[in-house]
Parts: C-alpha cells; structure tokens; sequence
C-alpha cells in the first residue's frame, strides 16, 4: 500500500517535468501580417500602454472607432493564427482533458496567457480584443459563425465588425452592422479564399450568434483552466501527505 502511494504521488508529479503540448504548433504561413518584433507584447497592459502610445503620436481619440482599428491592426500583426495551447508543465490536467474530452480545454482563455504565444486561435484572438476594449469602456460582444468567432464594438449605438484573426479588407463604413445587415453572406466578399472554405466558415445563409454585451468570454473555461492549473502543481502533494500521515501514526505502515 505504501509503495502505490508513493507511486501515485510521483505519477501526479511528473507531468510537471515535461514542458511540452500534445498539439502540434502551428506554423506561420508567411502570408498573415505577423511582425515577431511584437512579441515583447506579453500582457493586456503592455499592449494597451503600446497602442496608447501610438493613438497618442496619431492624435487618436482614447475609445473611439479609431482606437478599435488601430487595436485590431495591432493584433493581426500581432498573432498569426493557429490555437495556442497549455504544456503539461503549465497545466497537465487541462492537456489530458482535452486529450480525452475534446478541443478547447487546454487552449488559454485568460488575455495574458494568450498574449504569451505568437499565435493565436480566431476566439483568442477575440477575447483579447474584447478585453482591451473592456479597460477602454466600450461595449462589446462576441459574434460566432460556424466555425469562426469575431467581435462586436459598439461606437455611438452603431456597432462594427472586427476580426484581427482572418483579416478581412473591410473599410470603417462597411464594418457597421447596418451595413452588412448581421449576415455572414454579407461579410464573405471581404475575405481572401475560395467558397468552399468561406463557406465552411461561415456557413451558407446561417444567422450570426451575437453573445451578451460586455459579457466575459468563456467565463466556464476560464474557471475550469484556472482552477486544474493550481491543482495540476498541488495534486502530487496529497498521496504523499497521505503517505507521511499512515507512515507516523501507523508503525505497520511502514514494513
């Protein structure tokens, strides 16, 4: 009994060793506007203080439409895309989870995690938009197509589309809901790539989700991550609590 005790307690701790992710990293396509340059930008502070900084030099309003484009541009040069993803190191339990249980459980959902990767998946890339506009005060939302997630802001009760991840070539005008009408057809002709994937994207005259205003993106994820994050560095501690616990007040327990 000791030595199984003991062998558990090794076997909880030795995902801790290995700083390595069952998903393969994505690879940058060298078609993405991705500068490297930026990956000092590591933290929603830093990015808002670096997008503070050039909005100041352009004499750009602080939550105005302007701002929310520079943000965005700032973030397609930012990431490339491709879902990051935690190691073992990082959180061993969320890794096997998602090995077992599905994608999306072991891919961070807290902005600064994020931000500590190159790349970044279309969701990840919107929660870190969405909390940059969070801390400038401008209502937001997300806004999911089948496979894809943009964002939503809102600037004098009109709202625009953005969506740093796919990059579309959409002009200020034409990102107001009003414009393209909450239709995914309509936001398709702004995109580089053949129907099919657009299609596949978008899907073919299916409604666009619209999340909550201002509401946290993927609040249930974000417990799940930040709970097996901790647990996953403590839980090797308990059978071998358990194991010094048998072993003093039980004599026997120690042959």
């Amino acid at each position: 009994m000791k030595l199984l005790t003991f062998l558990l307690a090794l076997l909880l701790f030795l995902p801790l060793l290995f700083n390595i992710s069952l998903e393969k990293n994505p690879v940058y396509n060298k078609k993405e506007l991705f500068d490297p340059s930026l990956s000092n930008i590591n933290s929603v502070q830093k990015l808002v203080s670096y997008s503070d900084s050039i909005a100041n030099v352009n004499q750009i309003k602080p939550a105005s439409l302007g701002y929310a484009v520079l943000v965005g541009s700032i973030l397609r040069k930012r990431f490339y895309h491709g879902f990051s993803s935690y190691t073992l190191q990082q959180n061993w339990l969320a890794v096997i989870g998602q090995l077992f249980l599905g994608r999306g459980l072991a891919a961070p959902v807290d902005p600064n995690e994020i931000l500590k990767y190159p790349y970044a998946g279309c969701s990840q890339q919107a929660i870190v938009m969405m909390t940059v506009m969070k801390e400038k005060k401008v209502p937001f939302r997300s806004v999911g197509f089948p496979h894809h997630y943009a964002t939503e802001l809102c600037f004098k009760n009109n709202w625009y589309f953005f969506d740093s991840n796919m990059e579309p070539k959409i002009k200020e005008k034409e990102r107001k809901e009003k414009y393209w009408k909450g239709s995914a057809d309509s936001l398709k002709k702004f995109y580089n790539g053949d129907h099919q994937y657009l299609n596949w994207t978008f899907g073919n005259s299916v409604p666009v989700i619209f999340g909550k205003t201002n509401a946290d993106p993927a609040p249930h994820a974000y417990i799940f991550q930040e709970f097996t994050k901790y647990l996953s560095k403590l839980i090797w501690i308990f059978p071998l609590c358990f194991f010094a616990y048998r072993y003093k007040i039980n004599p026997d327990y120690r042959k």
